[in-house]
């Protein structure tokens, strides 16, 4: 199948400039190596509510997020929240993964598909996954930056002086508990740097539904003994830290990238050979620099097409 525009990954970036790629009325995929659109925007089901388990919510620094964010509101996608106190923020009440989501919607998107290999001929690009072989004339990477070099390797393509991630690795912890334990939405403790009520954060929800974050000390730890000990482990701290009747309990594993304070370049674009990158690796990083990125990146294929 050919495509004017594939974009890869379905994160917060992938999914806006799909949204504006399709407003331009070009033939657009989307392609997203997971089961669900959302990426780092990550939201699960614990019981009969919903917890956060990736970002957790939206504070803007400029203002492609900002206006982002007002047509969100305008939708009943986004409120504010109290749950920083004095720092103003921003939460979907439905799920962090609902913004992703809508903005993606009526975009023809591939899910389950990891892209394997890209190779550029003289007038389309070729994107091979683990089903498919996809052409289009324009292509952009939208991942993470680390798995953007690594498909440019095993492409055996370069692109000097992209930006650069730290990634650590990390555990979250998604439960019921019967009771609230404080009436703060966020705390931490030796054990969690990231506790938060997802209750009280203001989702739209009537249980205690907690996103807990666990230290980087103990993530070292659980990555390197068998289940059976995670779990003794995790019950352990969780019952120090107050939670004495949890329930619906699920762990899992990420690595992030922490890009915070970071001023890189605004976007990868290449009209020559029609391939761009953006993300929240580019710009001043996170969920600024997705939407940043991808606005830059939007605006120069709406000049070339």
């Amino acid at each position: 199948m050919y495509f004017d525009v594939i974009i890869v990954g379905a994160g917060l970036s992938g999914s806006y400039l799909a949204r504006k790629v399709k407003e331009l009325g070009l033939n657009t995929l989307i392609i997203e190596k997971s089961k669900g659109i959302g990426g780092r925007f990550s939201t699960k089901p614990v019981g009969r509510g919903i917890a956060d388990y990736g970002c957790q919510y939206l504070k803007p620094k400029t203002k492609e997020l900002s206006e982002l964010i007002q047509s969100l509101e305008n939708k009943n996608l986004i409120k504010k929240s109290n749950m920083l106190q004095y720092n103003e923020a921003f939460i979907a009440p439905f799920g962090m993964n609902k913004i992703p989501q809508y903005l993606s919607l009526g975009v023809s998107t591939l899910l389950n598909q990891k892209v394997s290999s890209i190779k550029k001929t003289s007038n389309h690009w070729e994107i091979n996954t683990n089903s498919f072989t996809l052409k289009s004339k324009m292509l952009v990477l939208t991942m993470p930056i680390n798995q953007v070099c690594e498909l440019l390797k095993v492409s055996d393509l370069t692109i000097p002086a992209l930006p650069t991630a730290t990634y650590k690795s990390f555990y979250t912890i998604t439960f019921q508990n019967m009771d609230a334990i404080s009436s703060k939405p966020v705390l931490k403790n030796d054990f969690a740097p990231w506790i938060c009520n997802n209750f009280l954060k203001g989702l739209s929800i009537d249980q205690n539904i907690f996103t807990v974050n666990v230290n980087e000390k103990i993530s070292n730890t659980l990555l390197n003994i068998e289940d059976n000990k995670k779990h003794e482990l995790i019950s352990r701290h969780l019952k120090e830290s107050g939670f004495k009747n949890f329930s619906f309990y699920n762990l899992h594993y990420w690595k992030y990238a922490f890009t915070e304070g970071q001023n890189n370049i605004a976007n990868y674009f290449n009209e020559n050979n029609m391939l761009a990158l953006c993300g929240d690796s580019f710009s001043v990083g996170q969920a600024d620099g997705a939407v940043v990125s991808a606005q830059k990146t939007y605006e120069q294929i709406r000049d070339i097409f």
